[in-house]
């Protein structure tokens, strides 16, 4: 099948949805598909020194990439979908297309073509020309159905009564299965030592507040290790810590996490009730994303064989149980200093590192693009 992916993700960038954009066209063309994806071409914002974009991702160069005019200027993003529409009608060779960006999957059942949305946040905000487009897809012949990325994202929709129950299709976000496990990164401290790490971004509500907190409170024997985040969160972090035993790595390429994984002994996943979304801070339209989210860093933890300490919420219960990690309450910091102190113990890491690995498989990429195209 020849399958067109619309994304408004920036590639390359450091955005999670970027990485989830360039792993499913892989995972699509692992399955046996003819995939191109269509990307903005706002070359301001790329991720600067980037000489192989698939190398950069990790992903196999299976899929083609194609950049449409997408000016930086108050109608640039009007102009990406018309240059989506003009594409779309100059290539009339798809047999299906896929795509997270409304706008432009909407305007492909203009040229009859078959199409699925994908939803990783409500489309009933504050934006009404948005709600507007959504109801128009969703009435197409044309629309197959939607994905959402976790059972809590379908109710919401479901409860606002704009899709039947069997055009919503649940698939958790996914992560590559791991070839090497012993392909490890030296990280900094003692080898001998505990080494617990946290993967991601520092935004308010990811769980940094839960780490800053048990930080000090820790055997010497334990160190904490950061991998990811802005400059300016980094600099905030270690403003507030007094600790020789954490240590932040910065951003790192997505072809590169893997090695860093590897080389801990507990992932984290602190996230707190309120979670803001990339860019929330800054943005009028704050979004809670805490209830509906479906972390990548969840399925990289698992798919790393690592034990999972994170925090007991709805959301994460999706996936997580008592038996594949160790699930707590998100602001209470002497279970979570006790958790990681029995985890020193290697038995009692295996005992549910081992199940996690067991039950990633049902995520990996691959899967998900099986899952996703039946219809």
């Amino acid at each position: 099948m020849k399958i067109l992916y619309i994304s408004k993700s920036i590639i390359p960038s450091r955005t999670a949805n970027s990485i989830h954009v360039m792993k499913m066209c892989q995972a699509f063309a692992d399955n046996g598909h003819e995939v191109v994806l269509l990307a903005p071409d706002v070359k301001k914002h790329y991720e600067k020194d980037i000489e192989d974009i698939y190398e950069y991702y990790g992903t196999r160069k299976n899929f083609n990439i194609k950049k449409l005019y997408h000016p930086n200027q108050k109608f640039g993003a009007f102009l990406y979908t018309l240059a989506i529409f003009f594409y779309l009608l100059i290539n009339k060779k798809f047999d299906l297309v896929y795509g997270r960006f409304l706008h432009g999957v909407y305007l492909a059942t203009w040229l009859n073509n078959k199409v699925i949305y994908e939803s990783h946040a409500p489309t009933f905000d504050k934006k009404n020309h948005r709600l507007i487009v959504f109801k128009k897809l969703v009435k197409s012949k044309y629309f197959k159905k939607m994905v959402v990325i976790s059972r809590a994202l379908k109710n919401m929709y479901l409860e606002k009564k704009y899709l039947s129950n069997i055009k919503i299709q649940i698939a958790h976000d996914g992560a590559d299965e791991v070839v090497n496990f012993d392909r490890k990164i030296e990280l900094l401290g003692h080898k001998e030592n505990l080494k617990v790490g946290y993967v991601g971004h520092l935004y308010k509500g990811k769980g940094m507040e839960v780490i800053a907190s048990l930080t000090n409170k820790l055997d010497d024997d334990i160190e904490i290790h950061i991998i990811g985040g802005l400059e300016k969160d980094i600099k905030f972090w270690k403003s507030k810590i007094n600790s020789k035993n954490i240590f932040f790595y910065g951003f790192i390429p997505h072809n590169e996490v893997s090695s860093y994984i590897n080389a801990l002994d507990v992932c984290l996943l602190p996230n707190q009730k309120i979670v803001f979304a990339h860019g929330a801070e800054s943005s009028k339209e704050f979004m809670n994303i805490s209830d509906f989210t479906s972390p990548l860093k969840l399925f990289e933890y698992m798919s790393h064989r690592k034990p999972i300490i994170a925090s007991d919420l709805p959301v994460i219960r999706e996936v997580l149980n008592e038996k594949n990690s160790i699930l707590l309450k998100c602001d209470d910091i002497d279970l979570w200093i006790n958790s990681i102190k029995n985890l020193k113990n290697l038995k009692n890491r295996d005992l549910i590192a081992n199940q996690a690995l067991s039950d990633f498989y049902n995520y990996s990429w691959k899967n998900r693009a099986l899952l996703v195209l039946k219809f």
